[in-house]
């Protein structure tokens, strides 16, 4: 039976028929998972990203893990339509909170970025003390410190909430003094616990991360899980022999759930090229 010919459900939810033109899919809360696929653009340009921001619900930090697992799924199910070969949740909350549930619907790889990230900066701490930075539901959940517990159990570990950081970044609000006062407010205790190693544990955080530089001095590491990711992803796809067999350049496509307002120039800001942004209804009866 040609793969045309097959109920749609068995084409989405089948690694099997997943081939190396296939797509990669990624989705986050908004367009913080655009610090991703820049990585993505950088070191695996030959592929197709299919993006999805849910920028009509976006903060997930502030939800409860009920609700943020029940809007993954539906944004999971909405990449699934693409038969991607592997999905990539470009969103801690999300990871922290929903990940084992991503797996099991799906046979496809699906990375998070929690893990990447511990790895790194573990890897890059002097002192062995390391500070996350996160929204509300993933500093919560303890994820981060449940990761970096259970490798390394010498680690001084600190964590600080900065729910406001993901409502600048989707207001393209990046700079300035009102910015600079809300970093100093929400990093001053990190500063003072010495940490040598920063995790950025949201993805919308790097597109701050000069300011946040700025604010905590360049002895301190800051650890951002994107380059991290692609990484893994490259490895998974080079093992299961996935990596893209095409020679033109990739066609890319980046839908939300709400307007972006100035997603060209956002997208040429962050990602160097001009991007449509295509808006779409989720279906949240999946």
């Amino acid at each position: 039976m040609s793969e045309k010919l097959l109920p749609k459900q068995f084409i989405n939810l089948s690694s099997v028929i997943s081939r190396s033109n296939s797509p990669i899919g990624i989705f986050d809360s908004g367009i913080g998972g655009l610090t991703v696929v820049k990585q993505f653009l950088a070191c695996l340009p030959e592929e197709k990203i299919v993006y999805f921001g849910d920028t009509a619900r976006v903060p997930y930090g502030s939800k409860s893990k009920a609700t943020v697992i029940k809007f993954a799924l539906q944004n999971l199910r909405f990449l699934l339509q693409f038969d991607p070969k592997l999905i990539v949740v470009a969103c801690n909350t999300i990871s922290a909170l929903a990940l084992p549930l991503l797996r099991k619907e799906t046979s496809l790889p699906v990375i998070g970025v929690l893990e990447p990230a511990v790895a790194k900066a573990l890897e890059i701490t002097r002192n062995q003390r390391i500070g996350i930075i996160g929204t509300i539901a993933t500093i919560r959940s303890k994820a981060y410190f449940h990761l970096i517990y259970r490798r390394r159990r010498e680690i001084s570990f600190f964590a600080r909430a900065c729910p406001l950081f993901v409502v600048l970044v989707e207001e393209n609000w990046l700079k300035g003094k009102i910015v600079e006062d809300i970093c100093h407010y929400y990093l001053k205790e990190l500063k003072k616990n010495k940490v040598d190693t920063l995790i950025l544990g949201c993805t919308h955080y790097p597109l701050l991360k000069k300011i946040i530089r700025k604010e905590m001095g360049r002895k301190v590491s800051l650890v951002d899980s994107a380059e991290e990711v692609v990484r893994m992803s490259k490895e998974i796809l080079k093992e299961r022999k996935l990596l893209v067999s095409r020679t033109k350049p990739a066609g890319h496509h980046f839908f939300f759930s709400d307007e972006v307002p100035n997603f060209r120039k956002i997208s040429r800001q962050f990602l160097g090229r001009d991007f449509k942004a295509k808006i779409i209804q989720v279906d949240q009866n999946v």
